[in-house]
């Protein structure tokens, strides 16, 4: 028996392949239903109960098929597929025109429902315009039929007969008739076909025409062609809003023939030489697209694959260039695939596929998928073009595409997924707490996805093992393998097929969790950091109901590297946990401080070397390491004037220039840490001259008198605020008194205990400092 585990473990990070077709997890797969004089369904010699059950053996033939939508054609020529107070029965339903069934039912209604109960979208397919394909029939039509009720609405072209797009009241009474039908019935679309306005006039036939109509109803035009444009763009923008504003959940698009215009300039139209509805049939489907009245367009590109004049492998690439945001889906010529009467292409088997590996192909972004037309094409599978559909091309299922232009929320997760074997199969069940009277929000179908990996791939169709028809909480797994283990997750769409998050662990086992990498932290100036709160960068098996708990908690203070613990525990008080490193970052340099010498001044110029003791501190995060070095402001000649011991031991030559104030040496400290930070610090010793020695500008110190029997009276001036340190050397260079925190501008006395002798008096003020040589005579 197979092995498996009840929900998604983690969710995926795995990367989509690299690969020339887009991702097919959305696809539109479509089927047109032709009812018009019964090209698909009804017979309309049969029963309505042999009806139905024709109409049932379509459904499921097509859901067989992995079509996702049906565009089911409700109304023709100003007739109706459904009971309506607008328009008569059609004949197509029960022979005459105006006759009800001879058992009551609703066609819609009942469309409608078994397209839902298979997962098909249900479009009512309407025909805007055409009242009477041929005149002829009319004497036959049902009183209220508009042809008698209205004919001043009709224009006439040859036998056909098509309302005036020109007149209001014509545009009311489409409208009236969408919004009954928008109001009354669960559908999803509303989908236009490719009539308009007539074609053009075939010879002998007299062009229809509406020149009373653009004469009462000019709006400010005067070119008749763009006048007629916008009789349709009214319709079309009034069609969009009203739905909209009904039912903000149903769609609204429209199949135009194949070629908008046809031009060698890609910014007018296609390299075509076929009919071109811009300008014949007077539909501008660019500018409805450009303008967001509609949701999609499905140009009918029923040509093969480089036919001249209007080759399918340049009209769809025009038509994804042309999408404006909205979706593009093509319409597809099945009903040509192996007929003797069609060209040679249509007898290549593989041309159907081609034509959808094309549709697929990610150079074509906003190609979305396509529909069949017609569905008796399927049925009859010629050159086996409907199995190449079936056992290759849909053989794992589609979400419809979303489009967040109408709405981008996406219902509530799945709750509470448990799996039970069941022996092959495994038993899958979930709850969801989405409210059901919510149309925008509620849960309509449930995604099962299930892999071998415990890191599902949700964005690969691979990994979708089924799409459920209707909102049920469970789905029998019968393609499970024995000795395999899987993983399963549930997600939830919505009527926009906007997809939930992953469903939640159940209880009955422990959460899975994957931490992140090690992280780094930047340490503070004491070597420590705060541990930020990490719990919102780990995967959690469907998170909701469990709880997580990080250790250290989040905020605390951490010094050095430090291992951090994530604990997940859900409602059955199962955990799991997972644990990373923190990896603390240096970035401060070494601190250096205390820096003293001793002694500090070589009183006796006698050129030999004097030891000299260095001490300073070096606080750090890591381990430093210290350099000495030795500069001297006076030049070097013959032998060395320094030697450096170790890091706390120089040796300097007591020497210096005769006729200058002194030899000054300094000696700098670099302090190297782990990360690569460094500081330095230096300290001075002086040898001195017998002019006063001066460092910096701003302080003047005399001492007075010099030399002096008894005490030296030692005045300082300086406008800067800081204290004054003060050391006192005598001849050998011993510190003989020191006085700190002495005031700018002080006087004070100084040597009245002094033996008789010379002395170096050190004033330091921050980085001023200066050297005054004094003699004292007698004691």
């Amino acid at each position: 028996m197979p092995r498996f585990l009840p929900v998604l473990l983690l969710c995926s990070l795995l990367p989509a392949a690299v690969s020339a077709q887009k991702n097919l997890k959305r696809e539109l797969r479509g089927a047109w239903v032709a009812t018009f004089t019964g090209i698909d369904w009804p017979n309309r010699t049969q029963t309505p109960a042999q009806q139905r059950a024709a109409f049932i053996t379509i459904a499921n033939y097509h859901k067989a098929t992995g079509m996702n939508a049906l565009f089911v054609q409700m109304r023709s020529q100003c007739d109706a597929m459904y009971p309506s107070d607008i328009e008569p029965w059609s004949a197509d339903l029960t022979g005459k025109q105006g006759t009800a069934p001879s058992t009551p039912w609703d066609p819609m209604a009942f469309a409608i429902e078994e397209c839902h109960k298979r997962g098909m979208e249900f479009h009512a397919w309407l025909n805007p315009y055409r009242a009477a394909s041929n005149s002829a029939n009319i004497p036959g039509f049902a009183e209220n039929h508009v042809t008698k009720t209205h004919p001043e609405w009709l224009l006439s072209q040859g036998v056909l007969r098509v309302l005036d797009p020109g007149l209001p009241e014509v545009r009311d009474h489409i409208m009236n008739v969408i919004a009954d039908i928008v109001t009354r019935y669960d559908v999803d679309g509303i989908h236009f076909d490719d009539y308009f306005y007539p074609p053009a006039a075939p010879a002998g036939t007299t062009p229809y025409n509406d020149d009373s109509t653009f004469a009462a109803y000019p709006r400010g035009f005067t070119v008749k062609a763009d006048w007629r444009r916008d009789n349709v763009n009214l319709l079309i923008q009034r069609v969009y809003d009203s739905i909209r504003t009904i039912k903000p959940w149903v769609k609204f698009g429209v199949s135009p023939s194949g070629i908008y215009r046809n031009s060698t300039n890609p910014a007018i139209g296609t390299p075509t030489s076929g009919l071109e509805h811009y300008t014949t049939l007077f539909a501008d489907t660019r500018r409805w697209l450009q303008e967001g009245w509609v949701d999609y367009i499905m140009p009918q590109v029923y040509w093969w694959i480089g036919q001249p004049g209007a080759n399918y492998g340049a009209i769809v690439p025009w038509w994804n260039s042309q999408a404006a945001g909205r979706h593009i889906y093509i319409g597809i010529a099945g009903y040509k695939v192996g007929d003797a009467a069609q060209a040679a292409a249509w007898q290549d088997s593989t041309q159907v596929p081609r034509q959808l590996r094309m549709n697929r192909d990610s150079l074509y972004p906003n190609i979305f998928g396509q529909s069949i037309y017609n569905t008796n094409s399927l049925r009859s599978n010629r050159k086996n073009f409907r199995d190449s559909l079936r056992l290759r091309m849909y053989a794992k299922p589609a979400l419809l595409p979303q489009m967040r232009w109408r709405d981008s929320i996406a219902p509530p997760a799945p709750e509470t997924v448990n799996a039970t074997p069941d022996g092959q199969n495994v038993q899958l069940s979930w709850q969801h707490s989405g409210d059901a009277a919510d149309q925008m929000n509620r849960a309509r179908q449930f995604v099962v996805y299930r892999s071998e990996n415990p890191v599902i791939n949700t964005d690969e169709a691979a990994n979708i093992l089924a799409v459920t028809d209707t909102a049920v909480f469970s789905f029998t797994d019968t393609s499970a393998l024995p000795a395999t283990t899987y993983y399963y997750t549930v997600t939830a769409l919505d009527r926009f097929h906007n997809e939930s998050i992953l469903s939640n662990l159940s209880a009955n086992l422990p959460p899975e969790i994957l931490c992140p990498g090690d992280q780094q932290l930047t340490g503070n100036a004491d070597c420590s950091a705060i541990i930020p709160d990490y719990r919102s960068l780990v995967i959690i098996s469907n998170p909701a109901g469990v709880n997580v708990l990080q250790y250290p908690a989040p905020g605390s203070r951490v010094g050095g590297n430090s291992d951090v613990r994530i604990i997940a525990t859900n409602a059955g008080g199962k955990s799991d946990t997972c644990i990373f490193n923190i990896q603390l970052r240096d970035t401060i340099s070494p601190r250096i401080s205390d820096i003293a010498l001793s002694p500090a001044i070589l009183t006796v110029p006698d050129h030999r070397l004097h030891t000299i003791d260095l001490s300073y501190t070096v606080t750090d995060c890591s381990a430093v390491t210290n350099t000495i070095s030795v500069s001297s402001n006076e030049p070097v000649y013959g032998l060395p004037d320094w030697e450096i011991v170790d890091g706390h031991t120089v040796k300097l030559r007591a020497k210096r220039n005769p006729l200058g104030n002194g030899r000054v040496y300094t000696i700098t400290v670099t302090s190297a840490d782990a990360s690569g930070n460094v500081s330095t610090a230096t300290a001075q010793v002086l040898v001195p001259g017998n002019k006063p020695w001066t460092q910096g500008e701003g302080l003047a110190v005399t001492a007075l008198p010099n030399p002096t029997f008894h005490q030296f009276v030692v005045l300082m001036a300086s406008k800067d605020p800081q204290p004054i340190a003060l050391r006192v050397y005598n001849s050998s260079g011993m510190l003989v008194e020191t006085r700190n925190n002495i005031a700018p501008n002080s006087t004070i006395l100084l040597g009245g205990g002094y033996n008789a002798g010379i002395y170096y008096l050190e004033i330091i003020q921050g980085n001023k400092r200066q050297i005054l040589k004094v003699m004292k005579l007698g004691h």
